[in-house]
C-alpha cells in the first residue's frame, strides 16, 4: 500500500484502522467485566445496541459507496457526504461502533465493561477523528465547515 507520496506504508499503519480498535475493545471488555465484575447487571436491550451499530455502519458504507469517496479513514477525500446518517452525525460509522461496544457491555452485563466504550470514543478521536477533521478541512474547505458547525461530532 502506498501512501499520497507514493511512499510505501507499513505495516502498523496499513492494519491501524477503527474496526481493529473496535475488536481489541470488545476483547478488553470482556476481560475486564471478567476481571472485575463491577456491579452486574441484566438488561436484555444490548443486542438492539450491536443490531443498531451495525445497521448504522452499513447505513453509512452504502453513502460512502453513492458518493464514490473513500471509507478508509487516511485515504483523501473527495466528496463531502452530508445526507442519510451523516445528516445528524459527523461521523455515523464511529457512532455506530460506540453502540456495538455499549451493547456489547450491557450484554456482558457489568458496569467496568461500559466504562471502556468513553475510552474507545476518546482513542478514536484522537486517532482518527482529528486528523480526518483536518484533512476534510484543507480538501473541502467552506463547505466542510458550513456542515461542521450545523452537525454535531457524535450525536
Amino acid at each position: 500500500m502506498k501512501d499520497r507520496n507514493g511512499n510505501s506504508v507499513p505495516l502498523w499503519k496499513r492494519i491501524d484502522i477503527p474496526p481493529l480498535w473496535l475488536l481489541m475493545t470488545l476483547a478488553v471488555q470482556y476481560l475486564v467485566s471478567r476481571a472485575f465484575p463491577i456491579m452486574g447487571f441484566n438488561i436484555p436491550f444490548g443486542a438492539i445496541l450491536i443490531f443498531i451499530g451495525f445497521a448504522l455502519i452499513l447505513w453509512s458504507a452504502i453513502h460512502f459507496r453513492r458518493a464514490q469517496t473513500p471509507i478508509h479513514p487516511r485515504r483523501k477525500p473527495t466528496t463531502l457526504i452530508t445526507n442519510g446518517p451523516f445528516a445528524f452525525s459527523r461521523n455515523p460509522i464511529y457512532l455506530g461502533m460506540a453502540l456495538i461496544a455499549t451493547g456489547w457491555a450491557i450484554r456482558l452485563g457489568t458496569l467496568s465493561a461500559i466504562f471502556m466504550v468513553p475510552v474507545f470514543m476518546f482513542v478514536i478521536q484522537q486517532r482518527f477523528i482529528a486528523g480526518e477533521e483536518f484533512h476534510i478541512d484543507r480538501a473541502l474547505g467552506d463547505e466542510w465547515r458550513a456542515y461542521k458547525a450545523r452537525t454535531r461530532r457524535w450525536l
